[in-house]
């Protein structure tokens, strides 16, 4: 058998597709009590509405499935489906897609430390043609009750 260099660099490259996979880590978030400031934004005007303040119980589940970096606002994209969840100790970065003919979507990007997170979801509303963004920055404050 003759060495063929493009096998070979279709193996490494299918090797390194498969350490970078195994090698994505939770967030190093760690469970509790957050205080999280939701900010809703629109091009162009800036602030479509005051901050709001959540306080909110952060599990070990929401940390490992998304949900804890997931919208908090009132919008119709909570409904749809978290794609391309991808995490490491200090970022979360996810899609949104909603099915349908004027079917929505989304990009998250979150920045994490043990106590604090602070990420956008950028959001294409569909149909509507609108754009708008939801800003969270959160930061423990207690263990959950």
């Amino acid at each position: 058998m003759r060495f063929n260099p493009l096998l070979a660099k279709v193996g490494l490259l299918a090797a390194l597709v498969a350490h970078t996979a195994s090698s994505a880590s939770e967030p190093a978030l760690l469970p509790g009590l957050y205080e999280v400031e939701v900010r809703i934004s629109l091009p162009n005007v800036g602030e479509a509405a005051p901050p709001n303040l959540i306080s909110r119980c952060i599990t070990p589940d929401d940390i490992r499935s998304g949900g804890a970096f997931f919208i908090l606002s009132d919008n119709p994209l909570r409904q749809c489906a978290v794609l391309d969840y991808q995490t490491t100790a200090s970022t979360v970065i996810y899609r949104i897609e909603c099915a349908g003919p004027n079917r929505g979507s989304a990009v998250a990007t979150f920045d994490i430390k043990q106590t604090t997170y602070r990420g956008t979801i950028k959001m294409n509303m569909g149909g509507k043609n609108m754009i708008m963004s939801e800003a969270q920055a959160g930061k423990r404050t207690g263990d959950c009750h």
